[in-house]
């Protein structure tokens, strides 16, 4: 439960290109951010990006009074418009949906608000989200990028992000198409995308008169691991918007990295480097079904847990291991879209496995 007021001012933007996201160090086995805090800035790693393409991070978005990172100020903003495409009740909060910039936003997840929502409710929202609205030009069409930058995956593998890809203004036609790709280095110079057949959502777009929430979970594979540089991911979108008329205010929301650490991780992801036992996940799991394949040259009893994202114990049981490979179908979970871990264990060995719920 996010508890938290937020009273949070957006200074107006600009940008510079000297300025540069501060990268943050992975620790564990997991990072997880729902930017409910923005309102004393981005937290470390986050920054929003304009004018990005494939072979540059663009121009890093600052605040053009200061000349400092966007700190999204005392008021919260909100960001639904009425069916006219404004919001009559307050003056303050019209100029906020159709000014462009990043943004301190209420998140559309949960039930978080509705698109009737007027601007003190908005504003009230204890549910923030990382936020964009986007204009015809500076940039913002194409060109703006929601980063995340680590310092290193050194040591880190198999990364797997979820995340909640938001469209937040019912009365915009014009459609954004959005995709994942990554980078390597202090200023990279060249941003690679993740395979599509990486990607899981039922749609990367926004606008489009949609007012929606989609979870998305990228499988990075091997793609970011145990590299020494800083590593980008950004959710982006290099081309034009599609359509006509008024472009949309997009956010993203709960992110979640998990990964496996060699060299130290903690909590139920931590994996033994043993390999007398593995855990893998096969087929498409449901709310209502995973199936697990499991290989040991261990014999004996194991403990079966899975887990979601919280680390909290979904459910448990024993199996019984012989040596070779056998599987394990879990029914009954009644669990929601998202990812979550199985972790297989009998003291001495222990393997993982991330699970995508569709």
């Amino acid at each position: 439960m996010k508890k938290t007021l937020l009273l949070l001012t957006l200074c107006a933007g600009a940008v510079t290109s000297f300025a540069q996201v501060t990268p943050y160090s992975l620790t564990g086995t997991s990072y997880s951010q729902n930017f409910d805090g923005i309102g004393s800035g981005l937290p470390t790693g986050w920054a929003g990006y304009i004018s990005a393409t494939s072979t540059s991070p663009g121009n890093f978005y600052i605040d053009s009074i200061s000349g400092a990172p966007v700190a999204f100020g005392s008021v919260a903003y909100g960001r639904y418009a009425d069916s006219a495409g404004l919001d009559t009740l307050a003056g303050a909060c019209t100029t906020d949906i159709f000014g462009a910039g990043f943004k301190n936003v209420p998140s559309n997840d949960a039930g978080a608000g509705t698109n009737a929502m007027n601007c003190g409710d908005e504003e009230a929202v204890t549910n923030r989200a990382f936020g964009l609205r986007q204009k015809s030009s500076g940039g913002y069409d194409p060109g703006p990028a929601f980063v995340f930058c680590v310092t290193n995956t050194t040591g880190l593998s198999g990364f797997i992000a979820t995340f909640n890809m938001e469209s937040l203004d019912q009365t915009s036609p014009r459609v954004t198409t959005w995709a994942v790709d990554y980078g390597f280095g202090t200023t990279p110079t060249l941003f690679t995308p993740v395979p599509v057949a990486s990607v899981t959502a039922t749609s990367m777009t926004t606008g489009g008169y949609k007012f929606s929430n989609v979870p998305v979970t990228v499988n990075f594979g091997n793609l970011l691991d145990n590299n020494s540089q800083n590593v980008w991911i950004r959710i982006a979108t290099l081309n034009s918007s599609s359509g006509s008329g008024l472009r949309t205010t997009s956010a993203i929301d709960d992110f979640h990295l998990t990964y496996t650490n060699s060299v130290g991780g903690t909590g139920v992801v931590n994996v033994s480097t043993q390999p007398s036992v593995s855990l893998t996940a096969i087929g498409q799991a449901t709310s209502d079904k995973i199936t697990l394949a499991y290989s040991t040259s261990e014999e004996g009893t194991y403990a079966l847990n899975i887990y979601d994202l919280a680390g909290r114990v979904l459910h448990t049981e024993t199996v019984n291991a012989k040596n070779g490979g056998e599987t394990i179908t879990v029914n009954g979970l009644h669990l929601m879209p998202g990812m979550y871990i199985a972790k297989i264990n009998n003291g001495n060995s222990s393997s993982v496995a991330r699970i995508a719920v569709q």
